[in-house]
């Protein structure tokens, strides 16, 4: 029942991303730190076990470029819920991982998160992203709805697919300004000399976005 009624605020929590001091300061430690051991303090063990491989699934390691696990961005959202984010949203989103997590672990046919493969992973995360574009707006006009007073509770997929989306924006915002990326995968220069116009990206940084 609880997480039922958490779940009517599901649309408010993981809000709009402000990039604050405080929150800057909070990717840049995240990315930065070697993880040898993480403790979660938003997330349980197991919600913060299916978290790190969906978002590395989302945002996986190539040859040159790090992922998800490399730049830590579940410690990151992990330490964002906890510090920033408000009461409500923080009891929303919390009932949606619960919600998403329950989800996989039965149609993956697995009893706990640890069981769970890349490939268990992969079949979610392509269930909701590669739907038509008719289900995708069904589902965000249920968790919009869903707000009303009086209104039905957004449906399974409707929460899924809204917790997936937002692991996924805010996973993408932390890794664009992480230093580890703007400095050793992006071009970065940080004292440009003189601006030239017109010229040719893969000319002047191997085709690369610059990070400043």
């Amino acid at each position: 029942m609880q997480r039922r009624k958490a779940l009517k605020n599901i649309g408010l929590s993981l809000g709009a991303l402000t990039m604050s001091s405080a929150v800057v300061t909070l990717i840049q430690s995240c990315t930065e730190e070697k993880k040898v051991s993480w403790n979660p303090v938003f997330f349980s063990p197991d919600e913060a076990d299916i978290v790190s491989k969906t978002l590395e699934v989302m945002i996986p390691k190539t040859s040159d470029v790090p992922g998800a696990t490399d730049l830590n961005l579940a410690q990151f959202i992990d330490g964002y819920l906890d510090v920033i984010s408000t009461e409500k949203e923080k009891t929303a989103f919390k009932a949606g991982v619960e919600q998403y997590s329950s989800t996989t672990l039965e149609k993956s046919g697995k009893n706990v998160s640890s069981d769970l493969t890349e490939g268990d992973i992969e079949k979610r995360v392509a269930h909701y992203f590669k739907a038509d574009a008719e289900n995708k707006k069904k589902w965000n006009m249920e968790v919009a709805a869903s707000k009303k007073e009086g209104a039905q509770l957004p449906s399974d997929d409707a929460v899924n697919f809204f917790v997936l989306n937002s692991l996924r924006i805010r996973g993408i915002e932390a890794f664009k300004v992480s230093k580890i990326i703007g400095e050793e995968v992006m071009a970065y220069d940080p004292i440009p000399g003189a601006q030239k116009g017109c010229i040719d990206l893969q000319e002047v940084s191997g085709g690369r976005a610059w990070s400043l």
